[in-house]
C-alpha cells in the first residue's frame, strides 16, 4: 500500500475480500504483529480482533470457540467418605438411639427454660422475652 493511502483511516467493513485475504496472508507470514499490520492498512492503532475474525470467516482457522462446561454434563467428582460409612448396622442403631436421647434431653431442657421464664415474668411482672416488633 502506498503512503498516500496511509493518511486515511479505514474501518474493517471498508476492506474488500481481496484486501482482507492479503492482510491475513501478511499476518501469517509472521514478519509483523497484528497491530502493526492493522495500522499499516487501516491507520488505526487498535485492531480489536478483526483479523482473527476474518481468519475464522474465510477458513484459515477453525470457527469453534472453546465452550464453557455446562451443568448438565456429568462430572467425575470423587465421592467423599461420610462420617458413619465404616459403622455396621448395630453400631448405627446405637448411634441413632444416642441421638434420639440427646434430642429428648434438649426438648426437656427447652420446656424447662420456657416454664422458668413464664414464672419469672409472672413473679416480677416484667417482660423477659423479646417482642417481635422491637428493634
Amino acid at each position: 500500500m502506498d503512503n498516500s493511502k496511509r493518511n486515511f483511516i479505514r474501518t474493517a467493513s471498508s476492506f474488500t475480500i481481496e484486501e482482507r485475504h492479503a492482510i491475513i496472508k501478511e499476518y501469517l507470514e509472521g514478519k509483523l504483529a497484528k497491530s502493526e499490520i492493522w495500522y499499516k492498512y487501516s491507520g488505526k492503532t487498535e485492531e480489536h480482533g478483526v483479523i482473527l475474525r476474518w481468519m475464522r470467516m474465510y477458513g484459515y482457522i477453525e470457527n469453534k470457540k472453546p465452550q464453557k462446561p455446562r451443568f448438565n454434563q456429568s462430572f467425575n467428582y470423587p465421592i467423599m467418605k461420610r462420617k458413619y460409612d465404616d459403622l455396621d448396622k448395630a453400631q448405627l442403631q446405637e448411634k441413632l438411639q444416642e441421638l434420639e436421647r440427646l434430642l429428648e434431653d434438649s426438648k426437656l431442657r427447652e420446656e424447662g427454660y420456657r416454664i422458668m421464664i413464664e414464672n419469672a415474668e409472672k413473679a416480677y411482672r416484667i417482660p423477659i422475652r423479646k417482642k417481635p416488633d422491637t428493634k
